[in-house]
């Protein structure tokens, strides 16, 4: 895995759109929802989802009746269910409720590829009818 200069986050939206953004170790997911014009109230709360990533979202979302992000869910494989818009770091460092490592290069272009190939599987197992023929 490669160290980069400049770290990155990603922001998967609830309709499977995503956007690759700069990422500091002060920069917060929810001034970064608000950078990208993705306005959004409440606390961004993080799920560390392994050693190496960290998902924040709205935790109050549910509550507010915001839609289930199913991107996030398919391409974290997770039981639990994030709603609204999600932004993907790195880890968070030892003591830090509300900083993050960004991604590594290698990192965000895994989980780019790793979300485009879930939505491919999906439209290859839609059912096209074939032609009749009597």
């Amino acid at each position: 895995m490669t160290t980069d200069a400049r770290p990155f986050a990603l922001i998967l939206q609830n309709d499977g759109g995503f956007v690759l953004a700069d990422w500091t170790l002060t920069t917060t997911s929810h001034a970064l929802l608000v950078r990208e014009g993705l306005h959004k109230p409440g606390w961004m709360r993080p799920h560390r989802v392994d050693p190496m990533l960290t998902v924040w979202s709205d935790s109050d979302a549910p509550w507010r009746d915001v839609p289930a992000n199913h991107s996030a869910h398919r391409l974290l494989d997770i039981p639990y269910v994030f709603c609204g818009p999600v932004v993907l770091t790195g880890p968070i460092p030892d003591g830090y409720a509300v900083e993050a490592d960004g991604l590594t290069q290698d990192q965000a272009l895994r989980l780019i590829e790793r979300h485009l190939s879930g939505k491919r599987v999906l439209m290859r197992s839609l059912h096209a009818p074939a032609q009749r023929t009597r």
